[in-house]
């Protein structure tokens, strides 16, 4: 089934969200959310609906049921202070009011068109048989005079202007109704045209959806100046690579073009615009032994500026932990910072060591303070 609403497509049987031909990046748990109040748009529901629905009846905390709202207003285009399209009723529950249209109900208005042409189309050919079908009068009048003389001659005529006078009346007819048809296709037409045309002088409003997370992770420097070493920060930069690629919603380009950019200049707004992207991983790593000191920051192209920075000390022996907890703060810092809190939560649990409740009511209080830039 798909639902149709402002120029958003939700698609329940490909688990998808568009708006015009875009795919909407969103999390499985938010598009469950969004179907529910679509398909209940016909009254309020109340959080324990949301959450029998939704959570299966589990123990839900009302700061995750308004991250899980607020990441679906997020991807619709609306917002807690707009409502256009989800409102909020107080200690009643939620519904969604916008006008929404199904597969079974939305009919384009060509069709309408289409059907007026095809009964224009079916009337013209039956005038057509009409006409072919009218015997012609002046053949039966020369047969007649020449067997019958005067009389027949005179039964001909007679003849011939009744022939007439049902052809006038048979054309009549035909010609009332295409008439008819031909009115009623210029007023469909006109009304058509006229939709169009009111509908393209409107300005064009589009939610704003937030920037995909896109980035690059960049060869990170070998501080130990010595080439053998090369090999160590290759590979920490490679793993960093490969583990936030497998993050959802996440782009990420690839190791070939990232090591072609290896100890060489770049002009960092420039080489954003031309990847693309909206971020770029750097870092440096030193050894001492089978201690690894790894410092990385993080870019944000727009800008050049780095928006955050950390240092990292581990084992090499333990150097996966490492670097989950280095992709772990990274996906945290840029979902924050897109406004993208739904995503955020687990990174974040993983990097700031929370867990359930507790990170969702750190992230509920950044979005609700919006102490993070866009």
């Amino acid at each position: 089934m798909r639902y149709f609403f402002e120029d958003f497509a939700l698609d329940t049987d490909r688990r998808e969200l568009r708006r015009g031909p875009d795919v909407v990046p969103t999390t499985p748990q938010v598009l469950d959310l969004l179907e529910y109040l679509v398909r209940s748009r016909d009254r309020v529901v109340s959080k324990d609906d949301l959450v029998n629905a939704i959570w299966n009846g589990r123990i839900v905390s009302d700061a995750a049921l308004t991250t899980r709202l607020n990441a679906v207003r997020r991807a619709i285009g609306d917002s807690g202070e707009q409502q256009r399209l989800i409102k909020t009723f107080p200690r009643k529950g939620f519904r969604f009011v916008g006008a929404v249209h199904d597969d079974e109900g939305r009919r384009p208005g060509t069709a309408v068109v289409s059907d007026a042409l095809a009964e224009l189309s079916t009337l013209a050919r039956a005038a057509g048989k009409a006409a072919v079908s009218v015997p012609d009068p002046s053949e039966k009048v020369v047969g007649k005079r020449r067997s019958d003389g005067w009389l027949g001659h005179l039964r001909g005529r007679l003849k011939l202007v009744g022939g007439a006078l049902a052809s006038v009346a048979a054309i009549g007819v035909i010609a009332g109704g295409v008439a008819g048809y031909w009115n009623v296709w210029k007023t469909v037409r006109t009304d058509v045209v006229r939709e169009a045309q009111k509908i393209q002088g409107q300005p064009t409003v589009r939610p704003e959806i937030a920037p995909r997370l896109s980035l690059v992770v960049l060869p990170f420097a070998n501080l130990n100046n010595d080439p053998e070493h090369d090999y160590f920060a290759d590979a920490i930069t490679t793993n960093l690579t490969a583990d936030l690629s497998r993050a959802p919603a996440t782009f990420v380009i690839g190791r070939e073009v990232a090591f072609t950019y290896k100890n060489k200049s770049i002009d960092l707004k420039q080489f954003g615009t031309d990847l693309g992207i909206r971020w770029a991983v750097q870092g440096a790593v030193r050894r001492n032994g089978d201690q690894v000191r790894v410092n990385v920051w993080l870019t944000d192209l727009q800008t050049a500026r780095d928006i955050w920075s950390d240092r990292f000390d581990g084992d090499r022996t333990n150097l996966a932990v490492l670097q989950d907890n280095i992709t772990a703060r990274l996906l945290c810092v840029a979902h924050l910072h897109l406004r993208q809190h739904e995503e955020a939560i687990e990174p974040c649990s993983r990097a700031l060591n929370m867990i359930g409740t507790t990170v969702e009511a750190y992230i509920s209080m950044i979005s609700a303070y919006g102490s993070t830039d866009k």
